[in-house]
């Protein structure tokens, strides 16, 4: 495995602790903040009641900070693709760290926070789903299955939440943090596949596939 393989594998584990940790963090750091009662975004948008200057630092910066290492995990992503439509999957796997960094960059009273926040999460699916089917093109059927899964679990939260009414009703932070949690797993679980598992260039850890 060369120096930038590492590089790269772990630049996904990177990303996740980061925007997990500064996410989390903010929670703790609000002097006010609800799961029940806010999105996530308000701890980064400065003047709401739950945001003060940590909150918007870890927050934004953290999703900042965390989206812009996390392109750096496209790169395993596209070499260690055994086909085409795994590779494939670092387009919307792009978009979606974009759309992430976007979050952090324009705070909810900006007019493209919304639409950052859509682009993360749709294509963080996106890119989860198309993966998933060139792993079962390449025969790694398990590992397509419980990907698949987690993008139904994906969907199946944002289909929960928006049958209860609006969307941006109080509590979004329970399905954003929901998400997120769920394409942080993937990332990771991706990450160790390449760093030490069967995809690992050099063999190490060689497991039968999954």
């Amino acid at each position: 495995m060369t120096g930038l393989d590492k590089a790269s594998g772990w630049a996904g584990v990177a990303s996740v602790l980061l925007t997990n940790v500064a996410t989390v963090g903010a929670t703790v750091a609000s002097p006010s903040f609800e799961w029940t009662g806010n999105a996530l975004s308000d701890l980064g948008q400065p003047g709401t009641p739950v945001a003060t200057p940590v909150t918007t630092l870890l927050f934004d910066g953290g999703l900042v900070l965390g989206g812009l290492v996390g392109l750096g995990f496209a790169y395993t992503l596209w070499t260690a693709g055994e086909n085409v439509v795994e590779r494939l999957a670092v387009l919307p796997f792009a978009v979606a760290l974009v759309g992430m960094a976007g979050v952090g960059v324009f705070p909810s009273s900006q007019p493209l926070h919304a639409p950052a926040a859509v682009t993360l999460y749709l294509a963080s699916m996106v890119a989860m789903a198309v993966y998933a089917v060139g792993n079962a093109v390449a025969s790694a059927l398990r590992r397509g299955a419980v990907t698949l899964g987690l993008v139904c679990a994906h969907v199946g939260v944002w289909w929960w939440w928006a049958s209860g009414g609006s969307v941006a009703r109080d509590g979004l932070a329970i399905p954003e943090i929901v998400g997120a949690f769920l394409f942080s797993a993937w990332v990771l679980w991706t990450a160790h596949w390449h760093l030490a598992g069967e995809r690992a260039p050099d063999g190490a850890g060689v497991v039968a596939s999954a």
